[in-house]
């Protein structure tokens, strides 16, 4: 087992080292799908912990001589996204377990961070005034994402913290399900709006939601526009081949 703490949470080492037999105290399930994340308490405070499912034969291999696992990515990131200011659960830990000399199971420990994400919006909670200053600040947000040379390539509601800015009277946001991003190098328009597709803008709100950023960030709202419904169109037909073709197994 290879075990990386960050050092204001050595006193947590012996603790941590008993996440793998799953020797801790779980508060709740977030998630137990592909992945798994649970709230946590070690020492009496709460953390989040994330087990990634055991990858492909051949992602083993790859993660062992080639490539980082998603949890050494997720700690590494979250240390990278707070060194440039963007807000993320503090990295606590990450974990990696070999079988037979190979990669098997990654974990990753992270603080607690007390706030809804985007995805639990529900219809009818927020007025039009206050949906649009959400909607302001996230563009804002995102903007401030591309200025830094930062692209998530997980990009959905559900891995998108918000809460309150005292101070200007809009919205702060928080990323977390970091594992996949890009850092550096030049942006191109369409990676981010292949990664607005993948936000999920409804084809309600998607021409005031472009148009808010194409005047913000100073580009063509055209050539956002046709960029995206590429994108949009594209995912469509991949999903009504996969449909066709099952059926035409049945």
């Amino acid at each position: 087992m290879k075990i990386t703490v960050h050092p204001d949470y050595r006193y947590l080492e012996p603790q941590l080292r008993r996440i793998v037999s799953g020797d801790y105290t779980v508060e709740k399930v977030f998630c137990k799908k592909r992945n798994i994340v649970e709230k946590v308490v070690l020492a009496g405070r709460p953390f989040v912990v994330k087990t990634f499912k055991r990858p492909t034969l051949a992602n083993c291999f790859i993660y062992t001589f080639f490539r980082k696992s998603k949890a050494q990515r997720a700690y590494e990131y979250a240390l990278m996204l707070l060194e440039k200011g963007i807000k993320t659960p503090f990295p606590v830990a990450y974990i990696e377990v070999k079988k037979n000399g190979f990669f098997h199971t990654g974990y990753f420990v992270a603080e607690y961070f007390d706030a809804p994400t985007l995805s639990s919006i529900l219809p009818g909670q927020y007025s039009a005034d206050e949906l649009s200053r959400i909607g302001s600040s996230f563009i804002s947000f995102t903007i401030s994402l591309q200025e830094k040379r930062i692209l998530p390539l997980d990009y959905n509601p559900g891995n998108i913290f918000y809460f309150p800015d005292s101070k200007s009277g809009g919205y702060n946001f928080a990323l977390t399900d970091i594992n996949r991003m890009r850092f550096g190098g030049v942006l191109l328009n369409r990676n981010i709006m292949r990664g607005f597709e993948q936000f999920g803008v409804s084809t309600e709100h998607l021409y005031d939601f472009l148009l808010r950023y194409s005047i913000q960030r100073g580009v063509d709202l055209d050539f956002c526009m046709y960029q995206f419904l590429s994108f949009r169109i594209r995912k469509k037909l991949r999903r009504f081949i996969k449909e066709r073709l099952r059926r035409g197994r049945s």
